[in-house]
């Protein structure tokens, strides 16, 4: 029997932990990586627009003001399509129609939210960005994604959560492994 292409998505909010966890996935689990993020530096890079974090939101913002909400979703499936891995990890869903148009392609889907305190969040992003904001620009920042992109929806639509509130990256690999396990992926 073929192996079906399994899909694990991941949501949440910035410095939940997103790509820690995808990257814990292509480590341990033998997953590929596709990011939206990449998607967005490689229109950066053609329009010679600097692919920093405030261009690149813009960006995204204004694809998805062009193209439809979904429409970083079918760039970036389009690069699956091509390569056809068996286990693929994305992180970084930001709307429903992003999450609708990756869950009906072929194979099995698992969208799952990591999420964190904000105090928690904002200092794992102040130590991983150069220009940081206020925390109360990060609290913005988090409330007009849940308002322009309806990421608050994208979150309801998970069926698993992980909490990274620990700090220490082997309780979080150790939060992964026991999902994991659930799942049955080996």
């Amino acid at each position: 029997m073929a192996e079906t292409m399994l899909t694990i998505g991941i949501c949440g909010p910035a410095g939940a932990g997103k790509d820690t966890v995808a990257d814990y996935l292509v480590k341990r689990y033998g997953f590929k990586k596709f990011s939206f993020t990449d998607i967005l530096i490689e229109e950066a890079m053609k329009r010679g627009i600097e692919p920093n974090k405030m261009n690149l939101s813009s960006l995204g913002d204004e694809l998805r003001k062009e193209g439809g909400m979904d429409v970083l979703a079918r760039r970036l499936w389009e690069k699956i399509a091509k390569e056809k891995p068996k286990r693929i990890v994305i992180p970084n869903f930001r709307s429903p129609e992003e999450v609708e148009y990756i869950r009906k392609r072929d194979g099995r889907f698992i969208l799952v939210l990591v999420t964190a305190p904000p105090e928690i969040r904002y200092e794992r992003v102040r130590a991983r960005e150069e220009c940081c904001p206020t925390f109360e620009e990060f609290i913005e920042r988090d409330r007009r994604d849940f308002n322009l992109k309806k990421m608050g929806e994208v979150f309801e639509m998970a069926q698993y959560f992980i909490n990274n509130d620990t700090g220490s990256l082997e309780e979080l690999y150790a939060l992964v492994d026991d999902l994991m396990k659930a799942l049955d992926i080996d």
